[in-house]
């Protein structure tokens, strides 16, 4: 297999960030694992995660860049996610040991994969 015989997954843009941790938090619920990849590119700051959709169509998947993009790097090497009292996001480097947050690590990648297409 040459690098031209790979095709680029299909683009999912979210809106917010928070809409990529609701998408994770969910994953990791299922018994997957979830992390975040973040790069920089063409001024915007790209933070994301491939996964393939199982069981589309008559295929055994498709693979699905879902993505967002923001306007500064992150603050920290996890995302911590909240729902209660409020929902909430924040970056942070340590992980907290409390039961209703959930900690997603932020891979830094030196630049965007060649296979995406945005």
């Amino acid at each position: 297999m040459t690098d031209s015989d790979i095709r680029p997954p299909v683009n999912l843009q979210l809106d917010s960030i928070i809409d990529l941790a609701r998408m994770l938090v969910s994953w990791t619920q299922r018994d997957r694992s979830a992390n975040i990849l973040y790069f920089e590119h063409n001024g915007k700051h790209i933070f994301g995660t491939l996964i393939s959709h199982h069981g589309y169509y008559e295929n055994y998947g498709i693979p699905l860049w879902v993505y967002t993009e923001e306007e500064s790097p992150p603050a920290g090497h996890f995302l911590q996610y909240k729902t209660r009292p409020e929902e909430a996001i924040k970056f942070v480097d340590v992980i907290e040991s409390e039961p209703m947050l959930v900690h997603l690590p932020i891979i830094k990648m030196v630049k965007k994969l060649d296979i995406l297409d945005i």
